[in-house]
């Protein structure tokens, strides 16, 4: 591994870290498929949390895992695109807007550790960390509005290169804009949320497909 370079590196980040990053989201207690509950519910949605710990404590911990992985493959990609080509000026803007969304991410799992750790029952969580899931939940609102500014401005400087799918690009920006409405719809709006959350869901798939493409490309450089 000690010579393995940084676009291959770079490019196997891209292209397992968002899979792995992915499954967790979806793996969350509360969340998508194990014991479901209205985000908006902080009650019902720590009770699942709290009665999947050992699940939601090793998601908490991937996640982080998982997105600085990813945020590492951005950061060789964005140096590619630096060096050689256009796109630059957005690859930059992109890439700072993710930095700061992936940091709000993962102080939110750690919000989520706290409560899946505390080894209380879902009648002692609930009053216990009804403000800490409601600042996770503000926290994540604007996490994600920001990781999808900078999705969408790194999806629109890659389409103007001649060494990337210029479809699968816009595609990809099309998925950040869909993004950033539902994220700012559920945070403005709560019984939206849980709508808004999986309509996000769909568009990470997206974005999953998009960078295995450019991991894929960026090993191969």
């Amino acid at each position: 591994m000690g010579t393995i370079s940084a676009n291959k590196l770079g490019g196997l980040a891209l292209m397992v870290a968002p899979l792995i990053t992915l499954i967790c989201y979806f793996l969350q207690p509360g969340g998508t498929f194990i014991d479901a509950a209205d985000p908006a519910d902080s009650a019902a949605t720590i009770a699942a949390m709290v009665a999947n710990e050992g699940l939601g404590q090793v998601v908490s911990v991937l996640i982080p895992i998982g997105l600085l992985t990813f945020l590492f493959g951005i950061f060789v990609l964005q140096q590619n695109v630096k060096s050689n080509g256009n796109g630059d000026a957005l690859a930059r803007f992109g890439v700072l807007f993710l930095l700061v969304g992936v940091i709000g991410w993962m102080v939110g799992s750690g919000a989520s550790l706290a409560i899946t750790g505390s080894g209380l029952t879902a009648a002692q969580a609930a009053p216990a960390f009804g403000s800490l899931y409601s600042f996770s939940v503000g926290l994540g609102t604007v996490a994600g509005i920001l990781a999808g500014i900078g999705f969408l401005s790194l999806a629109l400087g890659l389409s103007t290169r001649e060494d990337c799918n210029k479809i699968a690009a816009l595609v990809a920006a099309l998925a950040a804009l869909v993004s950033i409405v539902a994220t700012i719809v559920g945070g403005m709006d709560t019984s939206q949320l849980q709508n808004m959350s999986m309509i996000t869901g769909i568009t990470y798939l997206v974005y999953m497909v998009w960078f295995f493409m450019l991991g894929l490309n960026l090993s191969k450089e």
